[in-house]
């Protein structure tokens, strides 16, 4: 019924293999990296013969994923055939603080007034940049969505598009990019191609290898810039080779600093020097107390009381980094639509004609994203 070409389940054909199940066995998730030289298809069988459950292959890795028995007799990561092995956590959308239900006439919100979106908007729009939500979903069928959203997959469930039942990716998807249409609200780049990447359930969780898979689509489906309003304190080796390789494909990663208000590390992926870290600021130009803030912030951007589109075809004001990573994302897309940028290029256009506020450069590493450069190059 849906036009969308969603993402049909991925095959790699390993060798089967039947193994007794281990009755009354705890398990837990874990990825477990090979080392460069060694075939998939053989290590395919030591694995299983640990009493291993739901083995998958993840190609761009060159790892598995599957349950392992906590109590196995066969402590697997002695083998040679192993490089190294990580749980595979537990990652949350940043929990935004929410506020009302509106349902208005059109207005440009604040927020895409404060980054001076609008007067980019003669010159360029966003069209056709591929941005990737890569969260909860989007509730496609938003009249001020469904221009946008171009395709996308569900993680969780390769048979069933990447439908939001959430609502944190939906209002994400509308600061970058709903659509000038007359109704609700308009994004930072509404001409925008928008791209639903579904890694986290209705509840807002996510397995770390979800994620992973999440942005294995994103390269190889050649998306330009990936939104990120997410995060885990964690360090993973597993996600952090998953972003280098993200990075070497071109991909423009924006990353959440966090939600917890504390100074110092930025919650991962913004930590990693490959991604833009974003932090919050309200309507007077002040940092947002909740902002997680540190050395590796790049840029600030309005998060709070944020009107964007919502589930059931509604909008919602929310207050949270996440909302502040999508305007970025909206003005990266303006971005390259109008130059031909690599992803070091655009980070350091962000950076210089950011604005800066009465704050430190922890609490806003360049300043406040702004698009009003396009416009002057126009005139220039």
């Amino acid at each position: 019924m849906t036009p969308y070409p969603w993402q049909k389940p991925p095959f790699y054909p390993l060798p089967f293999f039947r193994h007794k199940p281990i009755r009354n066995t705890q398990y837990v998730k874990k990825i477990v990296f090979l080392r460069p030289d060694v075939s998939p298809q053989e290590s395919y069988y030591d694995l299983k013969m640990c009493g291993t459950r739901g083995l998958k292959y993840l190609k761009g890795l060159h790892a598995f994923i599957g349950n392992f028995p906590v109590n196995s007799r066969t402590d697997f990561r002695t083998h040679p055939d192993i490089f190294y092995v990580e749980e595979d956590i537990e990652v949350k959308i940043h929990v935004p603080f929410k506020g009302k239900i509106l349902t208005k006439p059109q207005v440009i919100p604040w927020g895409i007034k404060r980054i001076h979106a609008d007067q980019a908007w003669p010159v360029t729009q966003g069209k056709g940049v591929r941005v990737a939500i890569l969260d909860t979903g989007i509730a496609f069928d938003h009249p001020d969505l469904r221009p946008n959203v171009k395709g996308g997959v569900n993680l969780l469930s390769r048979f069933l598009p990447p439908y939001d039942h959430n609502g944190h990716g939906t209002h994400v998807a509308g600061i970058v990019g709903a659509v000038n249409n007359r109704i609700g609200v308009v994004g930072a780049a509404p001409q925008v191609d928008l791209y639903a990447v579904k890694a986290f359930n209705k509840d807002g969780t996510a397995k770390l290898s979800d994620i992973i898979k999440g942005i294995d689509w994103c390269i190889s489906n050649k998306i330009q810039i990936i939104n990120m309003s997410f995060g885990f304190n964690e360090p993973s080796s597993t996600f952090q080779e998953t972003i280098r390789r993200a990075h070497e494909a071109g991909i423009v990663m924006i990353a959440a600093s966090g939600n917890k208000g504390t100074r110092g590390r930025l919650e991962y992926p913004a930590q990693f020097a490959e991604t833009i870290a974003v932090t919050s600021i309200n309507q007077e130009d002040q940092i947002s107390k909740f902002s997680t803030i540190g050395p590796r912030v790049d840029l600030a951007a309005p998060g709070e009381k944020i009107i964007s589109t919502w589930t059931n075809n509604s909008y919602r004001e929310l207050s949270g980094t996440s909302m502040a990573v999508a305007h970025v994302t909206g003005v990266a897309a303006l971005m390259l639509s109008k130059y031909r940028l690599s992803s070091e290029e655009l980070r350091q256009f962000l950076r210089q004609s950011a604005v800066p506020i009465q704050a430190s450069s922890y609490a806003q590493g360049a300043g406040v994203v702004n698009a009003s450069v396009l416009a002057r190059a126009a005139v220039e």
